[in-house]
């Protein structure tokens, strides 16, 4: 993994998010936010399909953090409790960390928050409202493992939620307090890392994106399962 941190201040654009990180980031955005809104309006068959796309996505996910990009496998942005203790001690001070890819601790946040969301979305298949709505799942369960699944589908969407507004405000302080403009990385797929960083990505061959065939297989695949999940309902 490239070593975050330089004295060198040219920076340089560097390619970072391949085109199906973003894609699943901002179609997560959407189908977390569509999720929420018809939970809220009590709108359940849409509330469910919602969830169909968030768990497919998230499947999706995690086979990309198999076999994807460089800077989508878990096994290069994954650390170990110390990284993660030495990177939070500097986090706060006003200046860019020059991460190339998730910082230690922003990837222990993607890897709860991928396992919540996959919890999430599975005990949302057993789920129903005791009047018009069942998950395809609720009949196959016995009584008990149903009502669990209900309450702990509440139970992990405050959980979510709350996950998801410390992310918002993480993006803002990094934007406003240290200078980084992770969104904008978010949209375009580069950053603008030093010289030196973007010299050592290259010389290992970080910044080269997978093959769009390995993704299309990947998405295929993701979208299988709750496709099938739906259509066998």
């Amino acid at each position: 993994m490239t070593e975050p941190h330089s004295t060198d201040t040219e920076l340089t654009p560097v390619p970072v998010w391949d085109i199906w990180v973003r894609l699943f980031h901002w179609g997560l955005v959407l189908a977390i936010s569509a999720s929420f809104v018809t939970d809220k309006i009590g709108d359940l068959d849409s509330h469910y399909l919602a969830g169909l796309a968030v768990l497919g996505l998230v499947i999706f996910r995690i086979l990309w953090g198999l076999v994807g990009s460089p800077t989508a496998r878990f096994t290069h942005f994954l650390r170990g409790p110390q990284a993660i203790i030495v990177y939070l001690r500097h986090a706060l001070v006003r200046r860019p960390s020059f991460s190339f890819g998730h910082n230690p601790a922003g990837a222990l946040m993607v890897a709860a928050l991928l396992l919540l969301l996959l919890a999430q979305a599975v005990s949302g298949l057993f789920n129903t409202d005791d009047i018009l709505f069942e998950g395809p799942l609720y009949d196959n369960a016995s009584g008990a493992v149903a009502s669990f699944m209900g309450r702990w589908h509440g139970r992990l969407g405050d959980a979510i939620l709350i996950f998801v507004l410390v992310h918002v405000a993480v993006v803002l302080l990094y934007r406003f307090i240290k200078g980084e403009n992770l969104i904008r990385a978010m949209i375009v797929g580069t950053a603008k890392l030093p010289r030196p960083v973007a010299q050592a990505v290259a010389k290992n061959g970080e910044g080269k994106f997978a093959s769009p065939f390995r993704g299309i297989v990947c998405a295929l695949i993701a979208a299988a399962v709750p496709l099938a999940i739906h259509w066998l309902n």
